[in-house]
């Protein structure tokens, strides 16, 4: 168990000048960036960790929570998330959570739909927790003010802003429970544990009931896939969300089998925002990383932008090292590694160079993204699960390693397709498709006080109804290939999955993010995409555009042909039907972020968002393509 301490950190606030869409044309605008400078980690032992929990749980009990209340958690993912979630199972006290990138209106949500009398919240969220918790039942909340993006002053303005709350931080409750020890109050299986909101892609976000029996199931279960390849020597980066599923099952998996968590950041991965110190990976040194496709679309894209500025040697060398293990892996010929540590030990380094296996979760990733990270990094499995399954549904294995499916499935449910023939899926087919259905100890017990969407999602003998799509290959491996709601009939009546598109369509260099719009009264989709700056700077300098205007960057005729191009290459590299792929591409000037709604918390497509947010643009491209 690894923390990174707060107290011997620091953040520096640098001025750049950097250039900038103001109104449409290109200035040069000061900024200021974060820099951070961070000690080596410090490690607890497994037996510290359980003194502590027991201790901040000791602490619950003294400030008058017992097993009737809920407490929220808002926070970053650090050793005081996961360590206050635990404290409040060991005394029988049901969590609540939030992603960190959360607005007011959406913590307000969950604070208030299930009444919770408690909160714990960074400092750095104490602002955007402060209208919701005047709305709420909260009496108390626990602030950990030891997280590198603290400023300073947070707690001081909130104390004064809510004089009527009890508020005491995580280090004074820890201490609190060391002076006022109580005996754990170990819960029931069928008791709540957790009430996970989902991201909310589709409209308000949804509580999903875990209970304590669904958890330990869960975790135990992902474990029979991946048991006989990892022991108690993994060491694995804690990043992402705590209050996503994916991430929550990996923590305690990892403390299940007695591995060695170390907590970082998405900001401090790598060595970009460092000074004077190395970045999380490099310090770190994991031997597993777990990551969703947008991390992983950036460091292939990164590590290719590299090589592009490389010299012709360089460039021959490692694409004839890449082809050669591509081709040796695929015909399981010897030597297939050959050049592993001459051509592919630089970009090794960077991830600390003790990566055993890599892993993707969350969403689809592009199989050129797969096998690339696969070749250079690390192979990559995937997991397939989702909230209302406690991250249960499929797990890669290193063993059984397949680039055309997940991996099997978890022994505490079970997995089967559903046939939706008017969509053209059949369970008779020679490759059986269909909607995935999944029954199981992991499933949740409901959404919270939800009973009509409830009642869509849970069949009457506990079938959980996922909304993806999938088939099983000859051993019985799931593919998931798109979701329900994301298959469009276009005007000749065919289908089209617009994730299977977009994953493809991801993976074009020129583009950062995309979504796939297809109406169905046209015959082909479109791309709307946010696209790689960098690359879009220097095409247009290339093909005499001023780049210093990014309104005329996006919307001239040469770079949008250009960009298009790109993608329809890409469509047929992959073996894209015609109409799959796209016959116009709208260039969106601004940023997608769960900031700005455009992303979930989750860093999803928010396809409701950007097609409102877009709306007259994509209307105009639709009517430009003529199709």
């Amino acid at each position: 168990m690894l923390s990174v301490p707060a107290s011997s950190s620091t953040c520096t606030l640098e001025k750049k000048k950097i250039k900038k869409n103001v109104d449409g044309e290109i200035q040069e605008v000061e900024k200021e960036w974060s820099y951070f400078e961070l000690t080596g980690f410090e490690y607890l032992t497994y037996q510290q960790y359980l003194q502590r929990v027991l201790q901040i749980g000791s602490g619950l009990r003294k400030l008058g929570l017992t097993s009737d209340d809920k407490l929220h958690i808002f926070g970053t993912t650090s050793i005081g998330w996961i360590s206050t979630s635990h404290a409040a199972a060991s005394q029988s006290i049901s969590i609540v959570t939030a992603y960190d990138t959360l607005g007011p209106s959406g913590v307000e949500h969950s604070l208030v739909q299930t009444e919770c009398s408690a909160m714990y919240v960074d400092s750095q969220l104490l602002k955007t927790a402060s209208e919701p918790i005047k709305k709420s039942s909260v009496k108390t909340v626990i602030v950990n003010d030891r997280t590198i993006f603290a400023k300073g002053g947070e707690l001081e303005a909130f104390r004064a802003d809510h004089p009527d709350l009890k508020i005491v931080t995580l280090e004074e409750l820890r201490q609190l429970g060391e002076d006022n020890p109580v005996e754990p109050n170990p819960a029931k299986p069928s008791d709540l544990y957790c009430i996970m909101y989902t991201s909310g892609s589709t409209g308000l976000p949804k509580g999903a009931c875990i209970t304590h029996e669904a958890l330990i199931a869960g975790v135990t279960s992902l474990y029979t896939c991946v048991e006989e390849c990892v022991s108690d020597k993994e060491c694995i980066l804690a990043y992402l969300p705590l209050a996503h599923i994916f991430e929550m099952a990996l923590e305690n998996l990892v403390m299940y089998i007695g591995g060695t968590l170390g907590y970082g950041n998405p900001r401090t991965l790598s060595d970009a925002s460092m000074k004077n110190c190395a970045g999380d990976m490099r310090e770190f040194k994991p031997t597993v990383m777990v990551g969703v496709p947008q991390i992983w679309e950036t460091v292939r894209k990164g590590i290719t932008a590299k090589l592009e500025a490389a010299s012709p040697l360089l460039k021959n060398l490692f694409w004839g090292a890449y082809n050669w293990k591509a081709f040796a892996s695929k015909n399981k010929l010897p030597l297939a590694s050959l050049f592993d540590s001459i051509v592919f030990g630089k970009v090794r380094e960077l991830t600390g160079g003790r990566m055993r296996f890599t892993m993707n979760g969350a969403s689809g990733i592009s199989d050129g993204t797969k096998n690339f990270i696969s070749l250079v990094v690390a192979p990559m499995l995937a997991g397939y699960g989702l909230t209302e399954t406690c991250a249960n549904g499929s797990l890669g294995c290193p063993l059984e390693f397949s680039p055309d499916a997940i991996g099997p499935t978890p022994c505490a449910c079970e997995v089967k397709l559903v046939a939706l023939p008017e969509l053209g899926y059949s369970t008779e087919a020679k490759v059986p498709q269909g909607e995935i259905w999944i029954k199981g100890l992991p499933v949740m017990t409901k959404y919270w006080n939800n009973p009509e969407e409830t009642e869509k999602a849970l069949t009457p003998d506990g079938w959980f109804k996922t909304g993806d799509i999938g088939e099983f290959n000859a051993q019985g491996h799931l593919r998931v290939f798109d979701r329900v709601k994301n298959l469009v009939k276009m005007q000749g009546g065919e289908y089209i999955a617009l994730e299977k598109l977009e994953s493809v369509y991801r993976g074009v260099q020129s583009v950062a993010n995309v979504m796939v719009h297809a109406d169905p009264e046209h015959s082909r989709p479109i791309a709307v995409i946010m696209p790689n700056e960098k690359v879009l700077h220097e095409k247009a300098k290339e093909l005499g555009v001023d780049e210093h205007n990014l309104h005329t960057v996006h919307t001239n005729p040469k770079m949008v042909s250009f960009v298009l191009k790109d993608l329809q290459g890409a469509a047929k590299r992959a073996g894209l039907s015609s109409i799959e792929i796209v016959t116009g591409v709208l260039i969106t000037d601004e940023e997608w972020t769960s900031d700005n709604g455009l992303l979930t918390a989750t860093q999803k497509l928010n396809r409701r968002k950007i097609t409102e947010h877009f709306k007259k643009d994509i209307a105009a491209t639709l009517k430009s393509t003529g199709s």
